[in-house]
């Protein structure tokens, strides 16, 4: 079975996605979702732009939650583009301590109960992946005698020898696709460049002469059109059977295939390859999630609204308000991480690790969805528009110009909820420092790549054939946004304003 089919069609419940801390992550109701018929390639654009909140058919691609489940938010209609009061809120700030909060026993706002420590543990194996038998599915090359070997490439742990150097999964792909495309690449920083873990993604031209120079040969990669012809047969051989299913009916996860193996497509009238069928589900999916984790309870709007404020400066009055919505925020956003197929065949603790370093980025990402042109402001969840003003008053305008840039930047490439959501799962399972898996992560995020690229070729109403290349610029822009929010919260302790535990912890800020 091939991942983008397993992505598609494993369950991610709360058991699934591991845990930040009991602080952190609440659990959720199971949401079952069963898939129905994909609807026609004109429907389907409209509702993947459109991302209406609507009652969900019986016989739809994604059921409603089930009567025993408890929505953490009142429904509210998304719309297609970003600005108007109908997309989610996001706010880039820092947390208050409140008179509920203590250091030791914090429990931030969430929309759902609070789980216990056993829960805490990891299972044995997911949906039928066993995480720890990872390694043993290896499809080619022997594996390294010892864990500690490291890629001849970029240093990351390696999985083998592949065409004829010890590498990693990440730069054995890359080596393939870059010798069966005939990729050319061009340096931006002199051709000279140092290869590492994060300079892989950056420079390709160098990162193809690195695979060279420690041995690996272009004339082990299997042509083409072999390649061709085995994925052709291996689609007579699925045809004859049935998918191997897990205990909870979902097909066993395979990370160690390669994300394009078994996906074909047939290419259009213009030449631009269509939606998989299992991009599509998979794109209907993370709107649906989106729209289910877009907005925070009604009832912890109310109290934010009500928190008293006798006697307290306008400034710490409206800096409250914006870290008391940060943090909801963030809940809402490990929520929609635990639910993104995927994510719960990753260690435990590379979840944490995505989770911690994405929270702020994928919070960017909701700010450029409130973001209103007209009033140059960022819409919150009641609707309330924050302006530069707004943003200097609570202290915290030190990155407000770079924000509302930002969102005037992605209002102006027309980004719909479709897009969004894809950028959003990219984010979250982007290359960061510590993972235990890196390779893994790498794979499910190309899954997820593919599908943004599909889906912007074919969207109904053409734009710039650059807009791809724009989008994935953002990714950086969200790096450096990240970046600044970082110093943001340093320098905040140098003019005594208190952080809550929770977005401490989570931002790593030194108490």
């Amino acid at each position: 079975m091939d991942l983008k089919h397993d992505l598609v069609y494993s369950r991610s419940g709360s058991g699934g996605g591991m845990l930040l801390s009991d602080d952190i992550i609440k659990s959720e109701p199971r949401l079952h979702s069963p898939p129905g018929e994909a609807s026609s390639s004109n429907v389907l654009f409209c509702r993947f732009a459109q991302a209406t909140k609507r009652p969900v058919a019986v016989d739809d691609w994604v059921s409603s939650p089930s009567p025993t489940s408890q929505s953490h938010s009142t429904p509210a209609p998304a719309t297609p583009s970003p600005g108007p009061p109908g997309h989610p809120y996001t706010v880039i700030s820092n947390g208050y301590s409140s008179p509920t909060m203590s250091s030791g026993s914090y429990d931030p706002y969430s929309p759902n109960g609070k789980i216990g420590r056993e829960d805490l543990s990891p299972p044995n194996s997911l949906n039928g992946y066993s995480v720890d038998s990872c390694d043993a599915k290896k499809k080619k090359g022997p594996t390294p005698r010892q864990q500690e070997e490291l890629c001849l490439v970029c240093g990351d742990r390696a999985s083998g020898y592949h065409y004829n150097a010890l590498t990693c999964e990440g730069c054995k792909g890359f080596f393939r696709r870059s010798i069966t495309k005939n990729a050319v690449y061009q340096c931006k920083y002199g051709t000279n460049c140092e290869i590492d873990m994060y300079m892989r993604r950056k420079c390709q031209e160098c990162r193809l002469k690195k695979c060279l120079s420690v041995g690996m040969r272009p004339e082990c990669v299997v042509p083409e059109y072999q390649c061709a012809v085995k994925r052709k047969e291996k689609k007579a051989q699925k045809d004859k059977d049935k998918p191997v299913s897990s205990s909870n009916g979902s097909p066993e996860m395979r990370i160690d295939q390669d994300p394009s193996d078994d996906v074909r497509y047939v290419a259009g009238p213009n030449g631009v390859k269509p939606l998989s069928p299992e991009q599509e589900e998979l794109i209907h999916r993370l709107v649906y999630f989106q729209n289910e984790y877009e907005h925070p309870a009604e009832e912890d709007l109310k109290r934010i609204e009500n928190l008293p404020a006798d006697d307290e400066d306008p400034s710490d009055v409206r800096y409250r308000h914006i870290t008391e919505i940060t943090i909801l925020t963030v809940q809402l956003i490990v929520e929609f991480a635990k639910k993104l197929p995927g994510f719960d065949k990753l260690l435990r603790e590379d979840q944490i690790v995505l989770l911690k370093a994405c929270s702020s980025e994928v919070m960017m990402l909701r700010m450029a969805r409130r973001y209103d042109m007209q009033s140059d402001s960022i819409l919150f969840a009641n609707n309330q528009p924050y302006t530069r003003e707004s943003y200097n008053m609570a202290g915290v305008g030190e990155v407000i110009d770079d924000l509302l840039r930002f969102g005037r930047y992605m209002c102006s490439m027309k980004v719909d909820n479709a897009e969004y959501a894809l950028l959003t799962a990219i984010v979250i399972f982007s290359e960061r420092p510590n993972l235990a898996e890196a390779w893994k992560v790498e794979k499910i995020q190309e899954i997820y790549l593919e599908a943004l690229k599909s889906y912007v070729d074919n969207r109904l109403k053409p734009r710039s054939p650059t807009i791809f290349a724009k989008l994935l610029s953002v990714l950086t822009e969200l790096r450096t946004l990240g970046n600044q929010n970082s110093e943001m919260c340093f320098s905040l302790k140098l003019r005594n304003r208190k952080l809550p535990p929770f977005l401490t912890e989570i931002w790593d800020v030194t108490p």
